[in-house]
């Protein structure tokens, strides 16, 4: 490495040098740019550990920590030198002289982040000030490119830890889905039992019963095909909520915003006013913000349904006591049929759905509305009274990044209240 066509080589290859993606590479190569040019010396790399250490070879790095002085210089950005006489060399080596020099990017953070080590037989040729010198400047430029692989790594690192509590999570959510169908199952097969002879009795198959006993029955056999339905439904939620998720973190009065305005040509078809009751308040939630703007449409559709012409429909937005929220959808005008209301969330789980007309109130399903409520953990309400209209609420859980199992928990054990 002599004169200017080597520091005019060294310019080039340092461009070269800044197209590496990964700490080895760079290492690879800057070890072989400068052997490229050094013939009388070989090289060495070392980069700084957590522990402020230069991971030399022993044999160099025992010398650096016998004399802190020389660290000391280095961290200052200072070349230094170990003669021949100050340190054991490797056994069947010749003796050999260490030059270090320092990698600093004092344009960024100035601290010692590496450095290249030259070492050069006693009784061979000598490296010349211009050789160091060639060098020293290789060491200045290419401190900032190993100061940017060092936050790539950086960066990987904490990328790798996040994937990995995502993957841990992932596999937990999975189980836990396994469980709560095993669970909707092991439920589902005493249900099944009990009914069955429930029904034998009312058949007297097992001889007479009286007027009194038959209603009682009647009444177990109802509630024992309403926890069977729960049961199904159970392991319907375990199945969709294994279905990705776009969770993230947003406010719901955006949600409530962008729903209603989806829905403005509904609303303008019976000219209804809608009355906003949304506090000046940010109501920040975890979930996925699609399904449940698909929620808020559902429910305004269902409001305008049964609305009359030129009516109001309200919809609030509160806080509970628990940081819960509450959403309620409610208008004055026409009312569901008690029957309905009864399987306004049942769903044919053993059976082919099929379509149905929602141009009658007795019609209106909100299975799929009681899925995604089901899914974010939270629950939801119908509460319908002649001549004074209809009320559509649901509550969402609490929940943020840090603990979304908790929503998943409170899904499983979610009851189907409705009134």
């Amino acid at each position: 490495m002599a004169g200017s066509p080597g520091r005019s080589y060294h310019k080039g290859s340092v461009v070269h040098l800044n197209e590496s993606q990964d700490m080895q590479t760079f290492q690879t190569e800057i070890v072989r740019l400068i052997s490229s040019e050094l013939d009388n010396a070989e090289i060495h790399f070392a980069l700084v550990n957590d522990s402020g250490v230069l991971q030399f070879p022993v044999w160099i790095r025992s010398q650096l920590e016998r004399h802190p002085a020389l660290l000391e210089k280095l961290q200052k950005g200072e070349m230094v030198g170990i003669t021949a006489t100050e340190y054991p060399v490797p056994a069947g080596a010749s003796q050999s002289s260490v030059v270090v020099i320092p990698l600093i990017d004092s344009q960024s953070d100035p601290r010692l982040s590496g450095a290249i080590a030259l070492v050069s037989p006693v009784d061979g040729p000598q490296l010349s000030a211009e050789d160091l010198e060639d060098v020293r400047q290789v060491a200045h430029q290419v401190a900032p490119i190993l100061d940017r692989l060092e936050e790539i790594e950086r960066l990987k690192q904490e990328n790798a830890a996040f994937f990995d509590a995502k993957n841990t999570l992932d596999a937990i959510l999975q189980m836990r889905g396994h469980q709560q169908v095993n669970v909707a199952h092991e439920l589902r097969t005493p249900l099944a039992a009990i009914r069955g002879y429930v029904r034998m009795i009312l058949d007297g198959r097992g001889g007479e019963i009286n007027d009194t006993q038959r209603d009682y029955l009647r009444i177990v056999n109802e509630n024992t095909n309403r926890l069977i339905t729960l049961a199904s439904w159970m392991s319907h939620v375990a199945e969709l909520s294994a279905q990705h998720m776009k969770l993230s973190s947003f406010d719901f009065r955006g949600v409530w915003q962008d729903g209603a305005v989806t829905s403005q040509d509904q609303l303008s078809e019976k000219s209804l006013k809608v009355v906003q009751r949304i506090p000046d308040e940010p109501f920040i939630m975890f979930g996925d913000r699609e399904k449940l703007e698909y929620i808020v449409k559902e429910l305004i559709r269902c409001a305008v349904e049964l609305a009359d012409v030129n009516g109001t429909i309200t919809a609030e937005l509160s806080h509970g006591r628990e940081g819960e929220l509450t959403f309620r959808l409610s208008e004055t005008g026409g009312s569901i049929p008690v029957d309905a209301l009864r399987r306004i969330f049942d769903r044919p789980f053993n059976a082919v759905a099929q379509s149905v007309p929602q141009s009658e109130p007795s019609n209106i399903s909100l299975s799929g509305v009681y899925d995604v409520v089901g899914m974010h953990g939270g629950r939801l309400f119908v509460n319908s009274t002649a001549g004074q209209g209809t009320t559509f609420l649901f509550t969402l859980p609490a929940v943020n990044a840090g603990i979304e199992e908790n929503s998943h928990e409170q899904a499983v054990n979610s009851g189907r209240r409705r009134r």
